[in-house]
């Protein structure tokens, strides 16, 4: 009898344990669960969501101010792949488009409604820069370039695609709250450089930052085995080719330091989904990949690829420092014996 009593004692103190044992597991993955809940959508500084509006609204206004003179021949009902073309084509001709929302231009008669469209796009995306009514005129700024781009794609080259994500991501962020005519209607008297004054859900921060992974993933390990790449030249080709190069210029007398570079190339975009979210290393790592595509735009011509991406990757960079940049012309102003040291963070 002793001995059962025993046996039923240990039971019910081995049931205890695995029961507290359960429930501290469960604990920990609920607090682990909730830190990746909050991580996606706790409050996130948008500084860098700010920079990305500024940066694509400008670069979406110049690349297609710069088709000006060739909107009718590039997305008119006379131009390439036009109406007009559309109307000779048999129904089951292979080089029509798919006849969807998105290929409206390709069944419009009208030159005077493309330029209207064209007009509204250069309009909406300075209103989405400056931050006026900015969700409502990036939506408009993304419709128009959806638009656009399903009409000739080859006005845009690769970074028309990529744009699209980018540019949905920063129009849901809170971008439109902080230094824009959005924020000085709501009453701010200046541009605050306090962190704090800077939050916002965090989710369209992070979906930008897994796409821009996911690009480079997408590009950086379908160039591990390609021979260019593995031999270094991939630099040389690029500034040197009639194709990508900037200048007219002879490069060859500097293939070795050259060669230096597209490893530093090859290296920098495979492993950046991994090492982007890594501490003390991401941010090292966005400079690196901002000053690959701002050397890039200095001696290649490839569009608008390099403008788009170095304000997007932003996003990896410490929010301080760009409060920091913020802060630089009082601190400039006070030094030089301005009065202008007296930072006021904004009223909201």
């Amino acid at each position: 009898s002793l001995r059962c009593t025993e046996n039923a004692l240990q039971d019910e103190g081995g049931r205890k344990r695995e029961a507290v044992s359960s429930h501290s597991g469960a604990r920990g993955l609920s607090s682990r669960g909730r830190q990746a809940l909050d991580r996606f959508f706790a409050p996130q500084p948008q500084q860098a969501m700010v920079v990305a509006r500024v940066g694509l609204g400008l670069m979406i206004f110049f690349s297609n101010l710069t088709q000006f003179p060739y909107v009718q021949q590039l997305f008119g009902p006379n131009g390439l792949g036009g109406y007009a073309t559309m109307q000779r084509l048999p129904e089951t001709d292979p080089g029509r488009p798919f006849e969807s929302a998105f290929q409206f231009l390709h069944y419009i008669p009208s030159e005077e409604l493309v330029w209207l469209l064209y007009l509204t796009l250069l309009v909406a995306s300075l209103s989405f820069t400056v931050g006026a009514w900015t969700r409502v005129s990036g939506l408009v700024v993304l419709l128009l370039h959806v638009l656009f781009h399903a009409r000739n794609y080859s006005a845009y080259a690769g970074w028309g695609v990529m744009l699209k994500p980018y540019l949905f991501f920063v129009v849901m962020s809170s971008a439109g709250r902080y230094g824009s005519v959005d924020a000085w209607r709501r009453g701010a008297k200046s541009v605050s450089v306090r962190l704090e004054d800077w939050m916002g859900p965090a989710w369209p921060v992070r979906l930008l930052q897994i796409q821009l992974c996911t690009m480079y993933a997408v590009a950086g390990w379908g160039r591990l085995d390609d021979p260019v790449w593995l031999s270094g030249d991939i630099v040389l080709y690029a500034v040197d080719g009639r194709t990508f190069g900037r200048f007219d210029v002879d490069w060859f007398p500097l293939a070795s330091p050259l060669r230096i570079l597209g490893y530093v190339a090859f290296v920098l975009e495979p492993l950046a989904p991994f090492l982007l979210w890594v501490r003390g290393i991401g941010k090292w790592w966005a400079l690196a990949l901002i000053s690959m595509h701002v050397t890039m735009e200095l001696v290649t011509d490839v569009g608008w690829w390099q403008w788009m991406m170095v304000p997007l990757l932003t996003v990896f960079l410490p929010p301080d420092w760009l409060c920091a940049l913020l802060r630089a012309p009082a601190r400039w102003r006070a030094a030089a014996g301005g009065g202008g040291g007296h930072i006021t963070p904004s009223s909201r």
